[in-house]
């Protein structure tokens, strides 16, 4: 599924979606978090790491960001998760 966010919506994505046809947005319903995982994966993030964090040096706080998207991934080390795409 995927948000509303504009950029979802971009002639960009509709491009990359006609050449990769087995892919297909879901757009869901607005102001509905819970049905979005990534979204609790954000909360996430943000309960454990960034509230109140201790970082003095922002590569440190962005280390431990890293550690938890590694360790919380469904594709650790990003193997096989995410494509790059070209911007």
């Amino acid at each position: 599924g995927a948000d509303n966010y504009i950029i979802h919506k971009s002639r960009k994505v509709e491009r990359w979606l006609e050449e990769n046809p087995k892919f297909r947005l879901l757009f869901l319903p607005m102001y509905s978090p819970w049905l979005n995982p990534i979204e609790r994966q954000w909360l996430s993030l943000h309960e454990t790491i960034t509230r109140n964090h201790q970082c003095r040096y922002m590569w440190q706080l962005l280390k431990q960001v890293a550690q938890f998207m590694n360790a919380a991934s469904l594709f650790p080390g990003n193997q096989q998760g995410l494509a790059k795409v070209e911007r």
